[in-house]
């Protein structure tokens, strides 16, 4: 369905935007001028994580950064400079990067963006189409005015950026491509990039200045490890200090793990633990292919997982099952099967010794090496344990979704989702803008929770999960990942053999396929979808997929058979009392009645649609009905009410979703033709004025008919208003 309906409230008087910007709701007089935000009114990010402690040596790579970016002076960087910190795993990569980051971080006032790339993860590294999402949306632009390709979402983000001065960290890179289209164009900003890899195509093409870190050189490694256990202790056997850090190979990584397992043991000399990690050394069956880094790694994660508690490390071994890149709390309690409070304290263990990191309140993270390490750990937990702990942590996301998406979205219809097992403590939701918080923290760990889900059995939250999460994927416009989950889901619900679970995979999936315009394909799954919903007797489903088809046929101009698929639908949701479904009908059936030229039918129809939505209190709903009255009110000669309709409908755009959204300048364009038509071209110019400046990165080809109609209105001196 047309995902312009999915809010909830009610019409109402509203300020939105500054003092100068005020659009009432309903029933406006006078004329409607919104203008989008200014440049000092984006949102400054501040997305560096917490610097690292205890951070020694670095000066020559520091030193080198800082004359990058002026000669440690407070002067505007030249030009934009990429600077890619490569290096192996655990040598300190990214404490380099977000030790420099916060020293200059006031000489960027616009911001600083940063983002884990994932490169070295076990699941897919995150894509550029991704990052950029969330970096627009972290600079304000709103969901809908977000483009579907990379190459408009690179050049949107880079006009955002223009004239402002911006850091940016891409940590984790694993290509060049993963990078390219997140640098700015701005003299003022600059990216660091940290790396496993050389990327020298970054060097070479881009003019990235590449900075390759080494282990850390004996004193300074002596030194790391000083302030960690204690300088007394460690000036007192300065040579068992000595050999520690040639144990760990001179890795940061390293050293701060086993520089934390002897401060936590002070009863005992830095040699009894020295021999003590020699010992762990021997016993591990370490491959010959091995190099000295990866060997010090493993032997250190080791002799630290063998000294936790026993409960511990079972908490350790269990955070090897999750998928996700990051794991709160909530999850991590569901995950053990333990209480709060008891998960709380043992991951507060973990982050202790270094095992893990607390990257925000609730939240935590491995280091991608200690991640493997869990992951390989996991298999010391017996088989039936471990299926528990998976079917416990994905029955907690598939409930605490299904909770916030009815928070989120109170209209959505049911979903079909299995009773939630008595263990099973989702979380609750206030209202939409908790559930929406929740689903924005979560939706890395949503999209590999659903990944993971055939490899672990679970076929069932495979299909189930992607219906709960499908509104605001669609709200927020990831099209490209509601299209990948609802594959997935149709694809458990094969294995299955639910037919239900397809029909609603299917039913989506056209759905996401219509948000990218591909409509051919959608007709195919809307078609699969009925024949489905028909063949067993699902007369909810069997109506959605005759509405769903109906509103592709009217894009297509297809109007006879939209009327007859609305129709039907109609004639099944008014059977069973779908209110939301009527309404949305009765709009899609007013459509293609105004196509065919049944101006009074179609103005019925559209009334009795808009009526519903008012009175089940769908705010963002009731703005599409009201366009559709409007250019049936122009065809009739009344654009006086046509006018009215769409400052209306502009105005709730403005209530659901804020200015610079799609909707939003669709209906300005439409306005803008309105007020031409009736001799008002000064109010047309500046309704289609600001519709091109949203629909400019978002659709060129409707701008380009923008450009058109401000063409054809000639020099603003030669118009006249009315």
């Amino acid at each position: 369905m047309d995902h312009e309906e999915n809010s909830a409230g009610k019409v109402v008087n509203a300020v939105v935007g500054g003092a100068e910007q005020i659009v009432q709701a309903r029933d406006v007089a006078g004329d409607i001028h919104v203008h989008a935000s200014s440049s000092s009114e984006i949102p400054q990010p501040r997305q560096l994580p917490p610097t690292v402690t205890h951070f020694t040596g670095r000066d020559a790579e520091l030193g080198i950064l800082d004359t990058l970016l002026g000669n440690t002076g407070s002067g505007r960087p030249s030009a934009v400079v990429i600077s890619a910190i490569a290096g192996a795993a655990g040598i300190g990569k990214t404490s380099l990067a977000v030790r420099w980051a916060h020293r200059v971080k006031d000489q960027f006032p616009d911001g600083q963006l940063h983002v884990n790339l994932r490169g070295y993860d076990s699941g897919p590294p995150l894509t550029a189409h991704h990052v950029l999402d969330s970096f627009l949306r972290a600079l304000g632009v709103p969901a809908e005015r977000i483009p579907p390709e990379v190459d408009a979402k690179a050049g949107l983000y880079r006009s955002v950026l223009a004239g402002r001065r911006m850091l940016v960290v891409l940590d984790n890179a694993a290509a060049p491509d993963q990078v390219r289209p997140l640098l700015p164009s701005e003299a003022g900003c600059m990216v660091v990039v940290t790396s496993r890899s050389r990327l020298s195509g970054l060097v070479a093409r881009d003019g990235a200045h590449r900075i390759s870190l080494d282990v850390l050189a004996p004193d300074d490694a002596y030194a790391l490890l000083r302030e960690i256990i204690g300088r007394t202790r460690a000036d007192h056997e300065p040579q068992a200090t000595a050999e520690l850090a040639r144990s760990c190979a001179h890795l940061p990584l390293a050293l701060r793990i086993a520089a934390e397992r002897i401060a936590d043991r002070p009863h005992l000399s830095v040699a009894d633990l020295v021999q003590e990690l020699a010992g762990e050394h021997d016993r591990l069956d370490v491959l010959a292919a091995d190099d000295d880094e990866s060997t010090a790694v493993r032997t250190v994660f080791s002799w630290s997982y063998h000294a936790l508690p026993d409960q511990a490390a079972r908490v350790f071994r269990l955070l090897g099952l999750h998928p996700g890149s990051s794991i709160s709390l909530p999850s991590a309690t569901a995950l053990t099967g333990a209480t709060t409070a008891d998960t709380q304290r043992l991951l507060a263990v973990l982050t202790g010794v270094h095992l893990l990191t607390e990257i925000g309140r609730d939240r935590y993270q491995f280091h991608d090496l200690l991640r493997d390490y869990a992951a390989e750990r996991s298999a010391d937990e017996p088989v039936h344990k471990r299926e528990d702990a998976t079917g416990r942590l994905f029955q907690w996301y598939l409930h605490t979704a299904h909770a916030a998406l009815f928070a989120f979205y109170p209209q959505h219809p049911e979903i079909p989702i299995d009773p939630r097992p008595l263990d099973c403590h989702p979380l609750t939701f206030a209202d939409s803008d908790h559930a929406r918080t929740w689903f924005t923290a979560e939706h890395a760990n949503l999209m590999a929770i659903i990944r993971r889900a055939p490899t672990v059995g679970q076929h069932t939250v495979g299909w189930q999960l992607p219906n709960a999460v499908d509104c605001y994927l669609a709200d927020h416009h990831h099209v490209a990942d509601q299209i990948a989950v609802h594959r997935l889901g149709l694809a458990a619900a094969q294995h299955l053999g639910h037919q239900l679970g397809q029909r609603w995979a299917h039913g989506h999936l056209g759905e996401a396929l219509w948000g990218e315009r591909r409509y051919d394909d959608a007709i195919v799954h809307h078609q699969q979808a009925l024949t489905i919903g028909r063949s067993i007797g699902n007369r909810f489903g069997e109506a959605s997929a005759l509405g769903d088809l109906g509103h592709v046929y009217n894009e297509l101009g297809r109007y006879r058979e939209a009327a007859d698929h609305s129709r039907q639908a109609l004639d099944i949701v008014r059977e069973i009392g779908h209110q939301r479904n009527q309404a949305v009908n009765l709009t899609n059936l007013g459509n293609a009645l105004r196509g065919m030229g049944d101006l009074d039918q179609a103005l019925t129809h559209l009334r009795q649609g808009l009526n519903i939505f008012i009175a089940i209190g769908a705010t963002g709903g009731q703005a599409w009905p009201l366009r559709c009255i409007a250019k049936v009110y122009h065809q009739q000669g009344h654009s006086d009410h046509a006018v009215d309709c769409l400052r209306q409908a502009a105005a709730l755009h403005l209530q659901y979703a804020g200015p610079g959204t799609y909707s939003y300048a669709v209906t300005l364009g439409d306005l803008g033709t309105v007020l031409n038509d009736i001799g008002r071209p000064l109010e047309a110019r500046d309704a289609w004025n600001e519709a091109l400046s949203i629909l400019t990165d978002l659709d060129p080809h409707q701008a380009d008919q923008i450009r058109e109609h401000l063409n054809a209105l000639g020099p603003t001196e030669n118009n006249s208003s009315e």
